[in-house]
């Protein structure tokens, strides 16, 4: 991503980050407490992988990097990541879980009305939610991205 930074001018194809199952990656989640206090001598600490995890959602978008995660609660996914890093999100997927929770994650109480095999779709920037019937993974053959 650094490099993609500071080279603007040649075009990159994207890149997508997959983390699937957030809640298993602990070095992932926001460190607790009141921080560490260093003496003013002392060399910058290299940024933990929870702080290049949150620039990467930040920064990642302009330069062709996307990321994709699934997590498998809210709870779990609150402690990875805060709500101002959620908002680089712009679209989700939520599927049946409390009110609650779908309000903080969805800015609406929907999916906590959600019945089985059904989900939502939240599109931020275009303020859409829409609701669809999942089913499984693509074919392999359906992903494959085109070289020609």
């Amino acid at each position: 991503m650094t490099r993609r930074m500071e080279d603007e001018v040649t075009p990159r194809r994207p890149r997508f980050l997959f983390v699937h199952g957030l809640q298993r990656a602990r070095d992932l989640r926001q460190e607790e407490g009141l921080g560490s206090f260093a003496s003013f001598d002392a060399p910058p600490a290299a940024a933990s992988p929870a702080q290049q995890f949150a620039t990467i959602l930040r920064e990642g978008p302009d330069v062709g990097i996307h990321t994709l995660v699934w997590c498998d609660t809210m709870t779990n996914l609150n402690r990875t990541l805060d709500r101002r890093i959620l908002r680089e999100f712009g679209l989700r997927v939520a599927f049946q879980m409390s009110t609650e929770d779908s309000s903080a994650l969805l800015d609406t109480p929907a999916a906590g009305k959600l019945g089985p095999y059904r989900a939502l779709f939240y599109s931020e920037d275009e303020g859409r939610l829409e609701k669809f019937r999942p089913y499984g993974a693509p074919a392999d053959a359906w992903l494959t991205i085109s070289t020609a």
